[in-house]
């Protein structure tokens, strides 16, 4: 598959950007940078790949920085995307809480918009490594919002989260800690009666979350 364009043209080498240091301009997840260093990292991770030409679409937010990319779903991949953000997180280590979340969530939109979740027309496959992106993301914005967060849950479980039994355990966790417990109850019995998971499974699960809900009320 070839990038959009011309077609005679290879995708010249692209080096990521590096994150500003403090008190520089940060400039780093805007999209023209976000687009550089997604751009790099396809060169360095997928190798010289050939394509048929085809247009790009102009667009707004996340569907502009991917037509702009020219991003298919056979060179976006979710193992590619858990990849990219693996970078962009060593790359936040160290920095100021709300810098962090700042350039994360917007890697995470960027790269979540691409995949798609599977329960919205767009796409979602890729079993494991899309899951764990997704799930990831939504762990990121239950640090500032728990229900920017609970929407992602939700859209999860319609798509990339449906056959993970961690989904279903991980949104009990996230209810309790947020003082949930019957959402917490719900998540279980919904993945036991979708068969993923078992009867002990969710009894140990709703034990943990118990526990969690406790600390939190302490």
């Amino acid at each position: 598959v070839r990038f959009a364009a011309q077609a005679s043209c290879r995708p010249r080498r692209l080096s990521p950007p590096r994150l500003a240091r403090r008190g520089e301009p940060d400039q780093s997840m805007s999209s023209a940078a976000l687009r550089d260093k997604i751009k790099g990292l396809l060169v360095e991770g997928e190798g010289e790949h050939t394509s048929s030409s085809s247009s790009t679409a102009e667009g707004d937010g996340d569907d502009s920085l991917r037509h702009t990319l020219g991003l298919t779903s056979t060179l976006f991949t979710p193992q590619f995307a858990e990849s990219f953000i693996a970078r962009v997180e060593r790359e936040c280590e160290g920095l100021p809480a709300e810098e962090r979340r700042s350039r994360l969530t917007a890697a995470y939109r960027s790269v979540t918009g691409s995949l798609g979740s599977g329960g919205d027309g767009g796409g979602g496959g890729g079993g494991g490594a899309n899951f764990r992106v997704w799930l990831k993301y939504a762990r990121l914005e239950a640090e500032s919002s728990a229900e920017a967060a609970r929407a992602i849950f939700v859209r999860m479980e319609s798509g990339v989260g449906a056959d993970e039994s961690q989904y279903y355990t991980a949104r009990a966790l996230f209810e309790a800690e947020h003082g949930a417990m019957q959402a917490a109850e719900a998540a279980l019995r919904r993945g036991v009666e979708a068969g993923r998971l078992d009867v002990a499974a969710a009894k140990q699960a709703l034990h943990a979350a118990q526990r969690a809900a406790a600390v939190c009320a302490a």
